[in-house]
């Protein structure tokens, strides 16, 4: 279990927030709610799975009422070195969402740090995208994530190939293991002149 205090998972969570998913621009949902201070945070310990999901369900609930807000239940001591055992907890989350009528009003996106996707490999740059600091269960309303959908052209995965492109970019021009510490919420010189190349690329290819 994590030997830090819930205030300092919670502080390290929202830098990673802030610099990472924000600030490399790997989420456009997570942008605004940010600034109007609308992600709504919990740190949930232990490794009790009921407990765990009751929680991502009372937070479900409350994000589902309140336009624009996004939920984040953090959990530093979930599953931390066993990936597959977290996805059978997103499974489960899953169904229980399903029994509430939420399915098609919140959705979830998990965050893991030894996030895989399925058919990637395990050291593929792609999977650092969803690799975060603690286990983490983002809350998202279906109607939210529609709007931003929609303001760049309807397709949700543009941004999955313009993240991997920027991932990509970055590897080449900086390395392994400084894209890491990128990833992570580390600061390395030429980051920003790399974000502003994948841009302009992407603003070329429409």
């Amino acid at each position: 279990s994590s030997p830090l205090e819930d205030d300092e998972v919670d502080r390290i969570t929202m830098n990673w927030i802030k610099k990472v998913v924000i600030g490399l621009n790997l989420c456009p949902f997570a942008d605004k709610p940010m600034q109007q201070s609308k992600i709504r945070t919990s740190v949930e310990r232990g490794d009790n799975v009921e407990k765990i999901i009751a929680s991502v369900l009372i937070s479900s609930l409350e994000v589902e009422n309140q336009i624009g807000t996004t939920g984040v239940v953090i959990c530093p001591d979930l599953y931390v070195d066993n990936f597959l055992k977290y996805l059978d907890v997103v499974a489960e989350l899953e169904e229980v969402l399903t029994e509430y009528d939420l399915d098609g009003h919140v959705q979830i996106a998990p965050f893991h740090p030894l996030f895989q996707f399925q058919g990637s490999e395990k050291d593929g740059v792609e999977n650092l995208t969803n690799r975060s600091p603690y286990p983490m269960f983002h809350i998202l309303r279906e109607n939210d994530v529609s709007i931003a959908v929609d303001k760049i052209g309807g397709n949700a995965s543009k941004i999955w190939k313009r993240n991997v492109k920027l991932l990509e970019v970055l590897e080449e021009e900086i390395g392994r293991e400084r894209t890491e510490f990128v990833m992570t919420g580390g600061d390395v010189d030429g980051v920003e002149k790399i974000l502003q190349k994948v841009r302009i690329e992407d603003a070329k290819e429409g």
